[in-house]
């Protein structure tokens, strides 16, 4: 069901295991998520930003750079926490692509920033419903960076951090 690679690695402490491990402990929380999906992981220790993309959708193929599975008080050791807050963004931005309701914009297109940061925003809100720790300040700062530091900016943050079953449309609507 999931593959990672590489398949040792040499500049971060990470098991393939472990990456492989927070993929299945998510699909199976989360609703929607084909109990035979086939999911890459393959995670660039070269870099240790936050950056993170599905990079195919068929096979499905997330890009993560190590520094998003990486514990930030103890660098280069594995962080269970931020793998399930990295990876389950990924799994929820894999579901609004396969729903046709959503209408995702295409893979690989270039999307205005601030609209995604509040596709970002409505997929941790998901992730942090499932029970898992999200730090939810630094989204809001971030958001708040994008769509400005009002009361309104805020509201738009909630209704997205809380939003169930919205489509593109609606965050581009929010973000306008």
């Amino acid at each position: 069901m999931v593959t990672v690679t590489p398949h040792n690695f040499t500049l971060v402490m990470f098991q393939p295991s472990q990456i492989a491990a927070v993929v299945v402990d998510l699909a199976r929380q989360i609703e929607g998520i084909p109990n035979d999906l086939e999911v890459e992981i393959a995670v660039n220790e070269m870099n240790p930003t936050t950056r993170m993309e599905i990079s195919s959708l068929s096979p499905l193929v997330f890009s993560i750079d190590s520094g998003a599975l990486e514990d930030t008080r103890d660098p280069r050791s594995f962080s269970q926490e931020l793998a399930t807050n990295s990876i389950g963004r990924l799994l929820f931005e894999y579901l609004d692509r396969q729903d046709p309701n959503f209408a995702a914009p295409p893979l690989g297109e270039p999307t205005d920033l601030a609209k995604r940061v509040a596709w970002d925003v409505y997929c941790y809100g998901r992730v942090s419903r499932l029970g898992v720790r999200v730090y939810r300040p630094k989204h809001l700062y971030n958001f708040r960076n994008r769509l400005g530091f009002s009361d309104t900016a805020d509201a738009k943050f909630d209704s997205l951090w809380q939003g169930d079953g919205l489509a593109w449309a609606d965050i581009e609507a929010l973000c306008s």
